[in-house]
C-alpha cells in the first residue's frame, strides 16, 4: 500500500518517497579441477588448458533461492550459436534464459542430427554442410536438469543446454573464471556443474548489500555424480 503523508501549511497530500533499494551484489571468481592419480579424469585435456592452475572450462556456475523464477523477464532474448565441427558440438555447453534461442549449425562435410534427448523439448532436425535450425527454449530447468542434445547419426556428440528463469548464471572461460552481478543480497545456494565430466557441488553463500564477493571453488572426483 502506498504510505502517504500529510504537509503542513500545502493543501493536498504528498505522496511520501518509496524505501530505497539494497544495493546489488557481485559474485565471481574461479573453478579449478584438483585432479587424483588414483582416478583419473580423461576429460581433462578437453577442459583443463593449464594442469597447473587446474582452470576449468564450461562449468556453469548458478545461484538458486526460492522466488528468484518470478524474476523479471529478458527484454530482448538472446541468440548463441552451438556449431557441429570435427564430430563434436562446440561449445559443447550454454547457458541461456528462457525464451532465448539456440542456433545449430553444420561445419561438417557430412550430414548431422540435432535432438533433445529425453525430456520435454520437442527438437529432431538434421542437418547437412552450412545448414543451421534456430530453436527457442521457452520453458526453464535449473542446473541439474539441462536440455541433453545428441547427434541420433553420431552416438558420441553430446551437448548440453541449460535453461535458467533468472539472469544469476555464469559459464566459465578457459581460464576457469565467472562474473555474476546484479544480485539482490541475501541466502543463496551456489549450484556448480560440469556435464561433461559429471561434476557437481551446491555451496551456501550469503550475499550481503553491495558486496562484491570473489571465491575460488575446486572440483574433485570427489564430486563425481
Amino acid at each position: 500500500m502506498l504510505a502517504l503523508v500529510c504537509v503542513v501549511g500545502v493543501r493536498g497530500v504528498v505522496a511520501a518517497p518509496p524505501p530505497a533499494a539494497e544495493a546489488e551484489c557481485s559474485l565471481s571468481g574461479v573453478v579449478r579441477y584438483v585432479p587424483d592419480p588414483q582416478r583419473p579424469w580423461r576429460y581433462s585435456r578437453y577442459y583443463v588448458a593449464d594442469p597447473k592452475s587446474g582452470a576449468l572450462a564450461e562449468t556453469v556456475v548458478s545461484l538458486s533461492r526460492r522466488g528468484l523464477k518470478n524474476f523479471r523477464p529478458r527484454e530482448n532474448p538472446e541468440t548463441v550459436t552451438i556449431d557441429q565441427v570435427d564430430y563434436r558440438f562446440t561449445p559443447e555447453t550454454v547457458v541461456i534464459r528462457a525464451g532465448d534461442s539456440v542456433r545449430f549449425t553444420n561445419s561438417d562435410p557430412g550430414l548431422h542430427n540435432v535432438s533433445a534427448l529425453g525430456g520435454s523439448e520437442l527438437l529432431n532436425v538434421s542437418l547437412l554442410r552450412d545448414s543451421e535450425h534456430i530453436h527457442t527454449f521457452r520453458r526453464a530447468g535449473n542446473a541439474r536438469s539441462p536440455v541433453r542434445i545428441g547427434c541420433s547419426l553420431h552416438s558420441q556428440m553430446q551437448a548440453w543446454v541449460f535453461v535458467f528463469d533468472h539472469p544469476f548464471y555464469a559459464l566459465t572461460g578457459p581460464d576457469g573464471k565467472f562474473r555474476i552481478e546484479g544480485v539482490p543480497p541475501g541466502e543463496y545456494t551456489l549450484e556448480v556443474v560440469h556435464p561433461a565430466g559429471s561434476l557437481s557441488r551446491s555451496l551456501p553463500v550469503t550475499l550481503t548489500a553491495g558486496e562484491a564477493r570473489a571465491i575460488e571453488i575446486q572440483l574433485s572426483p570427489n564430486d563425481k555424480d
